[in-house]
């Protein structure tokens, strides 16, 4: 099943954002770890997402 584009890219996005709501809005050490670990892993995918479309544009270049 693919997802539309849209939404395939927001995704990294609301994990973020979803991670900031979690850490500022509950007083909670587990709401914090959580949050903070969802906002980590949003970032890592944006990290993974460009470096691939970094190589996918590299080898195109190439040939």
């Amino acid at each position: 099943m693919r997802l539309p584009k849209f939404l395939y890219e927001s995704y990294p996005v609301l994990y973020i954002l979803g991670g900031i709501a979690a850490m500022s809005m509950v007083e909670s050490y587990v709401s914090f770890f959580s949050g903070l670990i969802l906002c980590a892993g949003g970032i890592v995918i944006l990290f993974m997402r460009r470096n691939y479309r970094m190589i996918k544009q590299h080898l195109a270049q190439l040939s």
